[in-house]
Parts: structure tokens; C-alpha cells; sequence
């Protein structure tokens, strides 16, 4: 099961993942284990408690989602904000045919890196994540074993 929730307003990552743990332990009928939202050495996120199920983290624009599975899992959101996409997509070999390929292979490619923890050109060069357009202008890419559930939340910033 991989549990993914939204928050439309830019609250603190931190909020939005231990919100989302405290869902998930709910949905998977787990007894609750109060844990904080932490980042490794290299940047990953993680629960500080033994045990506890992964995590990843994605925020653009106002929007900040969270993914928590018990199987390695990453998430990606990514506003259509105006670049030149083309340009990206001919430097990193992903052939992006518009606009909106060009958003899902690159959210795909970085829910990709986030789950597996490989490097994003090696990700890029073969994208791959189940891919939800429900958010009018952006793209949001799930990576995971598992069903997918969403819940949106409205928490707000400190």
C-alpha cells in the first residue's frame, strides 16, 4: 500500500509526512508509533523510529505531497511552470514530445531516483512511474510496489 497525501497550501514538509504516517498507521491498522521526520546524510527522509515505513517527500508551487509505504517508494510533484523543456529534454537524452511528456518523464524519472536512490540521469534514461494528472497544471508521479490511495489534508503554514 502506498498512501499519498496532499496538501494544497505550502505547509513544512515535516507536517505533511508525520500527518501522513499517523493516516497510514491508521489504514494499516498498525498500532501508532510517534516518530519524527528527519533527513540522512545524503538528504533522504526518514521516520526516526525502528521499523518505520519509507518515505519521500515532493513540494512545487503550493503544493507539498507525501508518500509513505512499506516498500521503498517515491513521489514527484512538478507545476507546468514555462521552461525550455526542449532544451532540458535534448541535454538529458529524454525526447520528450511536448510540454506535458517532458513533466511526466521528469516527475517519473524523479519519483524514480527518490524510491530506488540512483542517480537522476541514470532515472531519466528510463523513466518509469505510474503517472496522476488530477491537478490542473501539474503532474504528480507515484513510484512504488502497492496500491496507490490519496488523501488531501489542509494544513496550513506556520
Amino acid at each position: 500500500m502506498i498512501l499519498t497525501v496532499f496538501s494544497p497550501k505550502k505547509a513544512p514538509s515535516s507536517e505533511v509526512a508525520e500527518f501522513a504516517l499517523g493516516e497510514f498507521f491508521s489504514l494499516s491498522g498498525i498500532p501508532p508509533v510517534p516518530g519524527r521526520y528527519l533527513h540522512d546524510k545524503d538528504g533522504a527522509p526518514y521516520f526516526d523510529f525502528s521499523g518505520s515505513p519509507f518515505v519521500s517527500v515532493s513540494h512545487s508551487g503550493e503544493f507539498v505531497v507525501a508518500a509513505i509505504s512499506d516498500k521503498p517508494v517515491g513521489v514527484d510533484i512538478q507545476l507546468h511552470t514555462d521552461i525550455d523543456f526542449g532544451s532540458i529534454s535534448k541535454r538529458f537524452g529524454m525526447n520528450a514530445t511536448g510540454k506535458k511528456d517532458f513533466f511526466e518523464r521528469f516527475s517519473a524519472a524523479e519519483a524514480k531516483t527518490k524510491a530506488l536512490r540512483i542517480p537522476l540521469p541514470k532515472s531519466l534514461s528510463a523513466p518509469e512511474a505510474r503517472i496522476f494528472d488530477f491537478i490542473p497544471g501539474a503532474t504528480l508521479a507515484v513510484f512504488g510496489e502497492g496500491r496507490i490511495f490519496f488523501e488531501f489534508c489542509f494544513l496550513s503554514a506556520l
